[in-house]
């Protein structure tokens, strides 16, 4: 191990100048994702079938995911937007200011301030500065991070488009320590007033751009920079048209709380709020992965971990779909029989007739073919076994009833959803997440919660159900593809039917009806002690007049037919043979997804060789100590053999001993300042990570923090 990686804060990084940026700045290139700048191609594992349809998979679902979130923001993004627009229509002494309420997930704010900032830069102004806390350690700081953004990053993009402005001044970059609000105002408007001729379409002195400051972490800026930074800042309110955007995670208190009066009454504030993030979950599971099109499953006891993740944890979409991410990849990681994980019966036949017989293996361990074959007749097994062309012909038809089974399973599971999402108490959830949680572990039909969802069914009103059967058959019918006939077709029809009859009963036979039974169950209440008066009810609740017995017909019927429709389509995916090539259920996931970190630190500081898979590590035993494991190895195993207290010289030496082991004449270590210097780097390290910590009891002393292994 080369010396520059002896410690372990460095030996994580890659030593490769391949994706080193260059140090020039290269016009009109943005900074690029690792996904965007790495083609597949160059992929360890591209020649692989799997890595391919994995990676092809991945891709669509990212690009639906990046669809569906611009079209989440638009609603937010255009409201906030036209404020920026017109805030300064009206002369004021006061700093317009758009709070955006964000929710406490966190970890998704940047992509939609990411998508705001860009959406702002395209139409409204090229001048927009994004603030995050980590800039805002003190206001000069703060100050010169903004007009950096403002200036410099702001003429590489006019002077990129405007190739007739050849003045040198104004294209040398100023350092930071240059920038203040003056030189600010005397860009701004040397840019508004003198280059007026120059381009005149985009700039003109009665359309000057505002120039917009966007706060994505307000709770976490330090109050008194922040309370400096509005004060200042509106001193130039009337030469320099400055907007503020905040977000704030929780209410708009934090504001009022976070700043005085003298600092609030600066800023002109307008409320607008984001989606939840719980709202958002659900609109990214029904709109990209409970679809037609999406193959890939997430079995119960993941998704149910997922979700828990998200809900008690960090509600952070973005690390949800990171984590569906993770599963992706592990599912695929397989091998080739996990190409056949498609919705496209024209490729997954393809890919069947390109199968070699290695491939049919890795299709025969999994565990479902067991079952497969044990259904067979002796004859049949054997041909399974051993007959490629005929166990080929046997996986297309078993792998044409997955599609079709994914296909119809999240049609009725959301048809089962609009049903008993309003009932009282929500038996099985109010959510589509909540039943696909349910039948992706279980047959949902044959559970309590289920046959509980359906006896109160039984009780709805004509005016609930009628809304119910509406929403369901228009739902059908858009998913019916032309003149076709099938299930879902005659499903529907039968359906309509239904509801026509059962809107054939007017609102005057209903009247008659209860009034009937008023009539004939009226009685004399003091005729009745409290036990006669209990039969008498249960008696009249148990009477049924042939007006209600009419609608009451009709409403069995409907719900005979949906029952009877989920009996077939809500089946458990694991009666399926081949479903782990669509379901991926493998709840090991778990020590990937959500680690221990100290197991972890532990077992790579104990056993270097475990992460780092090179001989030099390695040992016999694991209190074993070799010279060429990491520096921070060797101390960590020496601090293990110590108590409470560690005296430094005493540890020094023991380290001393094992990477260099020269003597003086008194048989004392000789310790080389370069040795010293790597076990000072090496305790600071430890101390960092919470091991150790300096004590005032002994002045060359460190205490331990843990005990054991």
């Amino acid at each position: 191990m080369d010396d520059e990686t002896i410690s372990v804060s460095k030996g994580v990084f890659v030593f490769s100048n391949e994706f080193k940026p260059s140090s020039k700045r290269e016009k009109g290139n943005k900074r690029q994702s690792f996904s965007q700048n790495v083609s597949f191609k160059n992929s360890l594992f591209s020649s692989n079938l799997w890595y391919r349809s994995y990676s092809t998979l991945w891709r669509s679902i990212e690009d639906e995911i990046e669809y569906l979130n611009n079209t989440m923001f638009e609603r937010v993004l255009e409201k906030l937007v036209g404020f920026v627009k017109t805030c300064h229509y009206n002369e004021s002494e006061e700093i317009p200011t758009a709070v955006l309420l964000t929710g406490i997930n966190m970890p998704d704010h940047a992509v939609q301030f990411t998508a705001f900032s860009k959406q702002l830069k395209d139409t409204v102004t090229p001048h927009v500065a994004c603030l995050y806390s980590q800039d805002a350690q003190n206001i000069k700081y703060l100050m010169e991070n903004m007009i950096n953004q403002f200036i410099n990053e702001t003429n590489d993009c006019l002077f990129e488009e405007e190739d007739m402005l050849t003045d040198d001044d104004m294209k040398t970059r100023l350092k930071k320590n240059q920038l203040n609000l003056p030189v600010l105002q005397c860009w701004y408007e040397n840019l508004y007033n003198v280059k007026t001729s120059v381009s005149e379409n985009q700039h003109t002195k009665n359309n000057k751009k505002v120039l917009v400051v966007i706060i994505p972490d307000f709770e976490s800026f330090n109050v008194q920079v922040l309370q400096k930074f509005i004060l200042i800042v509106s001193c130039y309110i009337r030469v320099l048209p400055f907007v503020f955007v905040f977000g704030i995670a929780t209410s708009i208190t934090t504001l009022h709380s976070s700043l005085p009066y003298k600092v609030s009454s600066k800023i002109c504030v307008k409320v607008f709020k984001s989606q939840r993030s719980v709202d958002y979950l659900n609109n990214v599971l029904e709109n990209v992965f409970f679809t037609f099109h999406c193959p890939f499953q997430l079995g119960g006891k993941v998704f149910n971990l997922f979700t828990d993740i998200f809900l008690f944890y960090d509600l952070s979409v973005n690390n949800f779909i990171q984590n569906i991410k993770f599963a992706v990849a592990e599912h695929f990681s397989y091998g080739n029989a996990m190409a056949l994980c498609s919705m496209d019966k024209r490729v997954t036949t393809e890919v069947i007739d390109s199968f070699s017989h290695d491939d049919l293996e890795n299709v025969r361990h999994l565990l479902s073919f067991r079952k497969l074959v044990e259904g067979e007749s002796y004859e049949n097994r054997i041909k399974i076994l051993t007959d490629d062309d005929y166990f080929k012909q046997i996986l297309r038809d078993e792998i044409k009833k997955l599609q079709k089974y994914i296909r119809r399973f999240h049609m009725f599971l959301y048809i089962l959803c609009v049903l008993v999402r309003d009932l009282p108490k929500a038996p099985l959830g109010i959510q589509v997440r909540d039943l696909y949680a349910i039948a992706t572990t279980k047959k949902i039909t044959k559970t309590q919660e289920y046959k509980e969802c359906f006896k109160l069914l039984g009780f709805q009103s004509k005016g609930e159900l009628s809304s119910k059967l509406n929403t369901i058959i228009s739902y059908l019918e858009r998913k019916i593809s032309g003149n076709t006939k099938n299930k879902i077709r005659e499903l529907s029809d039968k359906l309509k039917m239904h509801l026509n009859n059962m809107n054939d009963f007017t609102m005057e036979e209903m009247e008659e009806a209860v009034n009937e039974i008023e009539s004939s169950n009226r009685m004399d209440l003091g005729s009745f002690d409290r036990r006669q008066f209990k039969e008498k009810l249960i008696g009249m609740s148990k009477v049924q007049n042939k007006p209600l017995n009419r609608y009451g017909k009709y409403r069995e019927n409907i719900l005979e037919i949906l029952s009877v429709s989920f009996e077939d389509y809500l089946v458990e995916p694991k009666s399926f043979h081949f479903h782990e090539i669509f379901f991926f259920d493998d709840i090991s996931i778990q020590n990937h997804i959500v680690g221990c970190h100290r197991s972890a630190i532990h077992s790579a500081l104990n056993d270097p060789q475990y992460y780092l898979q090179c001989d030099c590590c390695e040992i016999p035993f694991p209190s074993s100590i070799r010279p060429s494991m990491p520096d921070i190895s060797i101390v960590y195993k020496l601090h293990l053999e110590c108590g409470k207290m560690i005296n430094l010289y005493d540890w020094l030496q023991a380290f001393v001993s094992i990477i260099d082991g020269k003597e003086d004449d008194e048989g004392k270590m000789l310790v080389d300042l370069n040795i010293q210097a790597r076990f000072t780097q090496c305790v600071a390290e430890l101390e960092y990570l919470g091991f150790i910590k300096t004590t005032k009891r002994k002045a060359d002393h460190v205490s331990r923090l843990t005990w054991g292994g």
